[in-house]
């Protein structure tokens, strides 16, 4: 595809853009449930469509591994942890000869199988799953990592060599409102331990509710249950912990808005985008060593991991007597939102069509 520049700088950068959304028609594939069982993957998909489309760009989402690609320039897969939904849409894609990116959202998970009651189940299935991994990934036209980290573990993970570019996930400015008032309308806390995300053992809130309870701190865990008899643990092991089921993004930023402090210990995070929101809305945030977290947050932020409870104790205790934190809400207004992503997102496509 040719085009005649009409203009120079950003007014051409953009009519670009413009003219590309006139040609480029992109499909996005990703498992059924996105919608109904929400989670890193679906939200980096309907963000980045949301912002692709203010582009002009004409996309489309599908979750039917035998719909008809004829009318598409390429195709964008999304998670390789769910690898069997991602898998037939990827043989689709090769069915009707379409150039192929994939967002990864990818770590290798095997070390944390010993976590799980089902051991030996999963790491047969893991293994098992990672031949059709292995496919996909080294059939792609292009791999879209969410950091070099990321893309690094594939790289040793499958030992290939493929084209990518780092396409970061991002963060909706409206996190970067104050909207603490409503807060305060409803709770009569300050000082407070906010920790958003499922309620599941990943996410390591067990460990956080002991923590929270032996230092007198309250503790605020918002989003949906995945497993109830963990969260009975959570509620066991501090009983005056307050749950929040999932709430819409103006509720949740009220939240954000009151926090000086945002812990998310988890097994690992890539780079998990409640650190992202949380960081943007200027709080102090506790996250996990493991995954790609330090690409994003730098030394902006302090890190633990999910086993040393000790190390967990001594930070939270730190981190909640500091300021909220402007620093790192300026960091990530520079380098994250959707924007930024949706721009990056259009380049890469741009290699390809």
């Amino acid at each position: 595809m040719i085009f005649q520049p009409i203009w120079l700088g950003n007014i051409w950068k953009h009519t670009k853009i413009v003219l590309w959304g006139a040609f480029m028609k992109v499909l996005m594939y990703i498992r059924r449930d996105y919608k109904d069982n929400m989670a890193g993957d679906s939200i980096q998909l309907t963000k980045t469509m949301e912002y692709l489309l203010k582009r002009g760009l004409q996309i489309e989402v599908s979750s039917d591994p035998r719909a008809n690609l004829e009318k598409y320039d390429l195709i964008h897969l999304f998670n390789t942890i769910r690898i069997e939904d991602t898998y037939q849409f990827y043989k689709n894609a090769k069915k009707y000869k379409k150039k192929i990116v994939i967002s990864p959202i990818y770590w290798n998970y095997i070390k944390y199988i010993a976590l799980n009651k089902r051991t030996e189940i999963l790491h047969y299935r893991w293994y098992k799953q990672n031949i059709l991994r292995k496919e996909v990934l080294q059939n792609a036209n292009l791999i879209l990592p969410s950091s070099l980290t990321e893309m690094k573990e594939v790289e040793k993970e499958f030992n290939i060599s493929i084209p990518y570019k780092v396409i970061p996930n991002g963060v909706d400015t409206i996190f970067e409102e104050d909207t603490s008032e409503r807060f305060y309308n409803l709770y009569e806390l300050e000082d407070f331990i906010l920790c958003v995300g499922r309620i599941s053992p990943h996410k390591n809130q067990l460990t956080l509710s002991k923590v929270a309870n032996k230092l007198n701190i309250p503790l605020i865990l918002v989003g949906p249950i995945n497993d109830y008899s963990y969260y009975y643990e959570c509620l066991k092991h501090n009983k005056e912990l307050i749950y929040v089921p999932k709430v819409n993004h103006h509720e949740l930023n009220s939240f954000y808005s009151a926090a000086k402090l945002h812990v998310l210990v988890s097994w690992y995070e890539i780079p998990g985008l409640v650190n992202l929101e949380a960081g943007l809305s200027g709080c102090n945030l506790l996250t996990t060593a493991e995954g790609s977290t330090k690409d994003y947050l730098g030394h902006y932020a302090l890190y633990s991991t999910y086993e040393n409870i000790n190390d967990i104790e001594t930070k939270i205790s730190r981190a909640i007597k500091q300021e909220r934190n402007d620093i790192l809400r300026k960091h990530i207004r520079h380098n994250f939102t959707w924007e930024i992503v949706a721009d990056k997102l259009i380049n890469a496509y741009e290699t390809l069509v």
